[in-house]
């Protein structure tokens, strides 16, 4: 048992210094090509939005990996039951997202700082999933779907781009909510129903969010396809529009995840 379980922890070593190697190829890359004298520049703008992405993903990936090496506890997400946690997670993220987003661009060390610590917060809110599919034995799976999801409605976007209209977004952010509200309501009611009712719920739901999520895929690489040609020097933000794709991808992996 001992030896099953330290040919785990190996496997986890490699596959983190792994990860540090090629998150140290992004930050060289990302110094390389989104910054001019200390501050972004829109030369390889759809490039350096990528490099963002794919270093924010990366770094929740090496989070969730050395929890899972040092067996970390989920603390917060249990300080208050059902709908209050849910609510405090809630406030904690939108709260800090709105921080990050509103910190002016040219500030290059409290936006990297705050973007950071959100990046965190995101593999922090990643790990209940990833520790559930891995006892599922369904994280390899999981994993190969959530890329493919990201490549093909990226490429959708990127190749029928006039398939994707802006007035989407309204529409996207009221089904968007009315997914918190429902989940609010089910928090709220969970006890008055089955256990295997509860299971139908978050399996029917999940599967509406990741439609949903498909659609917002689509939305915010439109979106960094028109930021793209109108950049402009002074408000060009990789962190801002690296940030829904991000987010994609969590709601996504999620809710693969309670699917399986």
């Amino acid at each position: 048992m001992d030896i099953f379980q330290d040919k785990k922890n190996l496997n986890k070593n490699i596959a983190v210094t792994t990860l540090i190697g090629i998150l140290g190829l992004i930050i060289v890359g990302v110094y390389n090509t989104a910054f001019k004298k200390g501050h972004f520049t829109c030369n390889r703008y759809i490039l350096n939005t990528y490099l963002y992405i794919l270093m924010a993903l990366v770094i929740m990936c090496l989070e969730v990996l050395a929890f899972d090496l040092h067996n970390v506890q989920v603390g917060f997400l249990n300080i208050f039951p059902g709908m209050w946690s849910f609510l405090f997670i809630l406030v904690l993220v939108i709260g800090w997202l709105i921080l990050t987003m509103s910190i002016n661009p040219r500030n290059v060390l409290v936006k990297h700082i705050c973007w950071f610590i959100l990046t965190l917060l995101f593999g922090y809110l990643a790990y209940p999933a990833y520790q559930k599919s891995k006892h599922q034995n369904t994280l390899l799976p999981v994993l190969l779907s959530l890329v493919a999801i990201l490549v093909v409605f990226s490429a959708v976007a990127f190749v029928k781009p006039e398939w994707i209209s802006f007035s989407w977004g309204p529409v996207l952010l009221f089904l968007l909510v009315g997914v918190i509200i429902t989940n609010l309501l089910f928090l709220v009611t969970v006890n008055k129903r089955s256990k295997d009712k509860n299971e139908k719920f978050i399996r029917g739901i999940s599967y509406f969010i990741i439609v949903l999520f498909i659609f917002f895929i689509m939305y915010d690489t439109k979106q960094i396809i028109v930021a793209a040609k109108a950049c402009q020097e002074k408000t060009v933000d990789y962190i801002n529009q690296s940030l829904g794709i991000v987010l994609d991808a969590l709601n996504i992996f999620q809710s693969l995840v309670n699917v399986q």
